[in-house]
């Protein structure tokens, strides 16, 4: 049974956004299936076709805007739309059917039940066709390594945004693909929670929008940008050797899956020139921009004493936050699922055993009900052969106050308790000794 848009709107802040370009071929079904959880608002983005048209007739709310302006543009205008009608969280989706609605409610279920402020779906990058399974891997790794921690697929347009969210990606300037990005970076460099659901890895044939060197040059641009405003946010300066194996590979490795795709359309033949028609349809409607609302990005811990929360630890222990016991504490949030947390594991557990003599003390937090369990915690203990002081917490108002939005992140905090600095991402042996020399008596 189709929900109507009202009633649905009145059941859920949530509200569906679909942009749309050129899609009158396959929108009108994904409309249909999505209004079964939600209202729906397609943003068509100068489409030269009946997009706007098929789309309302579907039950569909439509924005027009014209020329075409890229779908960072599209969805900002759909973003400033659900602000002002007050909706909480959009669900983003695609119009030509490579997202199935009928997993809406994975992504409802983790903004209700974890607060997740950004929720994105995962693909199967085995069930791609080549190249994009290639290319999908290499954005994967390399945006990774820029974002210091592992992000299982920086791609996928299927995702969920919390209002606050919302509010802070609007002032973005990004206008294409490159915009689904940057919303990442800036969910991580917020402070706000990043969650991840399992979906569906639709491909059918469909024709995509991408034009393959400009979206290698502006995810090359944009990756090197997160690189850069990741490090300045904890704290490091720039070392350019680091930069060496992944700025010589990756173009390389991309020019070659691009070479192929582009010999892959070869075969299809020059694509269809859209069909006008007479007499000329009436004028669509440009939707202006809207003031962008102000964007409240979390607190910063650092310089202030650490949130009031008593750990108790795998023999037992009970250990105050506040009151760890150091000169120097490591308080790392990790999983066992965690790429950097299983390098990073090890080099905690030297810390631990070489320095806790002289005042440094570490504790490692998981949750276990965060896509592992108590189990395979302790399995993991045992594998790496860790002995160093482990809490188990699935309290969310612990990760909420030391604002968790990924992992692994560190904390390092002084004798009384204070945060003196915030590591995002996998600590590597210069990290750990820059953090002892500055803030070890």
């Amino acid at each position: 049974m189709t929900v109507d848009p009202q009633h649905a709107r009145e059941q859920t802040p949530v509200l569906a956004l679909i942009p749309a370009y050129n899609e009158a071929e396959r929108i009108a079904p994904v409309i249909e299936a999505t209004r079964q959880y939600l209202p729906v608002l397609v943003v068509d983005d100068g489409s030269a076709d009946d997009t706007a048209r098929l789309a309302e007739d579907a039950g569909a709310t439509v924005l027009r805007q014209v020329p075409n302006q890229g779908k960072g543009a599209a969805l900002r205008a759909g973003f400033r739309w659900a602000l002002e009608h007050g909706y909480e969280a959009v669900v983003m989706l695609d119009a030509d059917g490579q997202h199935d609605p009928a997993e809406i409610p994975l992504f409802l279920e983790s903004w209700r039940e974890r607060g997740s402020d950004l929720v994105i779906g995962q693909r199967d990058f085995r069930q791609m066709p080549f190249p994009r399974n290639i290319s999908n891997r290499l954005g994967t790794w390399l945006f990774s390594w820029a974002l210091g921690q592992y992000a299982l697929d920086n791609q996928s347009g299927y995702r969920l945004l919390s209002r606050r969210l919302i509010e802070a990606t609007l002032e973005s300037r990004e206008h294409g693909f490159e915009f689904e990005i940057e919303m990442i970076v800036t969910c991580v460099l917020n402070g706000y929670r990043l969650d991840w659901v399992p979906i569906r890895t639709i491909y059918s044939g469909e024709k995509s929008h991408i034009r393959p060197l400009s979206h290698l040059r502006h995810f090359l641009r944009i990756t090197a940008t997160t690189r850069q405003r990741v490090r300045a946010a904890s704290g490091k300066k720039r070392r350019w050797p680091l930069w060496t194996v992944p700025a010589l590979l990756a173009p390389v490795v991309a020019l070659i899956a691009i070479a192929a795709l582009s010999l892959s359309r070869d075969d299809e033949g020059p694509p269809a020139v859209p069909q006008m028609q007479f007499p000329t349809p009436p004028p669509v409607t440009y939707i202006p921009p809207t003031p962008l609302p102000t964007a409240t990005p979390a607190p910063s811990l650092v310089g202030q004493r650490a949130p009031d929360f008593t750990l108790t630890l795998l023999d037992g222990e009970q250990v105050n936050v506040r009151d760890p016991g150091g000169e120097v504490t490591f308080l790392n949030f990790w999983a066992t699922w965690c790429v950097p947390c299983q390098a990073e594991m090890p080099l905690l557990q030297q810390v631990y055993d070489e320095r806790r003599d002289d005042g440094v003390q570490v504790i490692a937090v998981t949750d276990p009900g965060a896509g592992q369990t108590e189990d395979d915690v302790h399995a993991f203990l045992d594998e790496y052969d860790l002995s160093l002081p482990v809490a188990l917490e699935t309290d969310q108002s612990l990760y909420q106050a030391f604002n968790v939005a990924g992992i692994p992140v560190t904390y390092i905090l002084d004798a009384q308790g204070v945060v003196r600095a915030q590591h995002l991402g996998e600590l590597h042996d210069d990290d750990i000794e820059h953090y002892l020399e500055d803030f070890l008596p």
